[in-house]
C-alpha cells in the first residue's frame, strides 16, 4: 500500500504539471481566484487571530485556569482549553496552530496531542454566521442553526471519543507554561502562518480545476448523487463533492439550494474538507498528532452535526 501511494502521488503531480501547461491562462485564473478568496475572506479574519493566540499561548496561564478543571476531569492537561478556546473563537486552522505552539513550549505532552486536536478542530461563528449564514444563506438564523449544530456535533463526538483513546500512564499531567517572546516575533509568526493558509486555499482551487478539466469531478458528482437520490437530494451532489476539496467553495454551491441543505453544510463545515484538513494537519503532523485518527474523528464529527442540524430543523 505504501509503495503505491509512494508512486500515485508523483504521477498525479506530474499530471498536474502536465495540464497546466497545457492551459496555462486557466490555472492562472483558478490560482488568482484561490488567492483572491483568501486576501478577501481569510486574512483579514485569521491573521489578527494568529497574532493574538500567539500572545495567549506565551501568557495564557490565566485564559485557562476557569476551564481547567473540566480538561481535567476528562484527563487532559489544563492547557488544552486555550486551544478549545482560540478555536472555537477563530476557527481553523487557529486552534490546531496553538496545540502546536503549546506542545513546542512543553504545556502539552505528546502523548495528549491526538486527544486535544480533535477538541480544538471547530470552524468560527464569523464564517458560519457571517460567511455562510448571512452572506451566501442570507439568512443569519440559518447560520445560527449551523453553529449550533456544529459545535455540538463536534463536541458530543469528542465527549464519546475521548475515553477510547489511551490517556497518559503519568497522572501529572503538564500544566500550562509561559513562553517568553516579543509582539514582533508574533508578528512574524503569524504572518508566515496565514500565508501558508493562502497556499493552500491557492493550490487546492488549482486542483479543483484539473479535477473539471479531466472529467474527474464530474464522475465524483455522478457517484455521490446514487445514495444522495435515496433521499431526493441528488441535486446537492456537486456541492458535497466540492465540499470535499474546498469547503468555502462548497458551501457556496450548497447554499443555492437554501435551508435544506443545511445538514450537508454542517457535514461539510465540520469535516472541513482537504483544503482544511491539510492546513490543520501541517500544524498538527510536526505536534505529534496520529493524522489517521484524527481524520477518521473528523468525518464522524461531520457526519454527527449533521444529524444535530436535521434535528434542530424539525423543531
Amino acid at each position: 500500500m505504501l509503495r503505491v501511494r509512494k508512486a500515485v502521488v508523483p504521477a498525479a503531480l506530474f499530471v498536474l504539471i502536465l495540464l497546466m501547461l497545457s492551459s496555462p491562462a486557466d490555472y492562472a485564473a483558478a490560482c488568482t481566484q484561490g488567492i483572491a478568496l483568501w486576501a478577501k475572506a481569510v486574512l483579514p479574519v485569521l491573521f489578527p487571530f494568529f497574532v493574538c493566540t500567539g500572545i495567549l499561548s506565551a501568557a495564557g496561564a490565566k485564559v485557562s485556569d476557569k476551564l481547567s478543571p473540566l480538561m481535567r476531569r476528562v484527563k487532559l492537561p489544563a492547557a488544552a482549553a486555550l486551544c478549545a478556546v482560540t478555536s472555537v473563537l477563530s476557527g481553523y486552522p487557529v486552534g490546531s496552530r496553538c496545540l502546536l505552539q503549546l506542545k513546542q513550549s512543553g504545556s502539552i505532552a505528546s502523548e495528549d496531542a491526538t486527544r486535544v486536536s480533535v477538541l480544538c478542530s471547530t470552524s468560527g461563528p464569523m464564517f458560519l454566521i457571517g460567511s455562510v449564514g448571512a452572506g451566501m444563506l442570507k439568512s443569519a438564523a440559518a447560520g445560527g442553526i449551523l453553529l449550533a449544530a456544529h459545535f455540538a456535533g463536534v463536541f458530543a463526538t469528542t465527549a464519546l471519543f475521548l475515553p477510547f483513546l489511551n490517556s497518559p500512564q503519568n497522572n501529572s499531567l503538564p500544566a500550562l507554561k509561559g513562553r517568553e517572546n516579543s509582539f514582533a516575533e508574533n508578528i512574524q509568526s503569524g504572518t508566515v502562518s496565514v500565508l501558508c493558509v493562502g497556499g493552500f486555499i491557492a493550490f487546492f482551487c488549482v486542483v479543483a480545476q484539473a479535477l473539471e478539466q479531466t472529467g474527474i469531478l464530474a464522475l465524483l458528482t455522478k457517484a455521490a448523487a446514487l445514495p444522495l437520490a435515496l433521499f431526493g437530494k441528488e441535486d446537492l451532489a456537486e456541492g458535497l463533492v466540492y465540499s470535499l476539496l474546498e469547503a468555502t467553495r462548497g458551501c457556496a454551491a450548497l447554499s443555492a439550494y437554501g435551508t435544506s441543505a443545511l445538514p450537508f453544510l454542517a457535514f461539510a463545515v465540520t469535516f472541513g474538507g482537504a483544503s482544511i484538513l491539510a492546513q490543520q494537519i501541517a500544524f498538527l503532523k510536526p505536534a505529534g498528532v496520529k493524522i489517521k485518527i484524527f481524520l477518521a474523528v473528523k468525518f464522524l464529527q461531520g457526519i454527527v452535526s449533521a444529524l444535530f442540524c436535521a434535528l434542530f430543523l424539525s423543531f
